[in-house]
């Protein structure tokens, strides 16, 4: 489930990282860290990804967002068919 959440944060995010790679300025250059990802469905093939630690974190902000999104939508929320008061038998009609 890890590698999955992982495979599916990295196909999302990989475009606003690709983005924001483009300096303005010269900011003092941050080290890079490189991280090895199994990859969904296969046994033995693995992508190595590097980022610096500023876009991990914001990788890993967006995946935990992306999760409690899903959650919540999970959970079922509020659904107006599900009210008998908001159904036209409950109205009395």
């Amino acid at each position: 489930m890890k590698y999955l959440i992982a495979a599916t944060a990295l196909v999302l995010g990989a475009t606003t990282v690709a983005a924001q790679d483009a300096p303005a300025a010269d900011p003092p250059k941050e080290k890079k860290i490189c991280r090895t990802e199994r990859m969904t469905g296969s046994l033995t093939r693995r992508t190595r990804i590097c980022m610096t630690e500023a876009q991990w974190r914001e990788l890993n902000q967006r995946t935990q967002r992306g999760l409690q999104e899903m959650q919540g939508g999970a959970a079922g929320g509020t659904n107006p068919a599900q009210n008998p008061a908001n159904s036209p038998a409950g109205m009395g009609l």
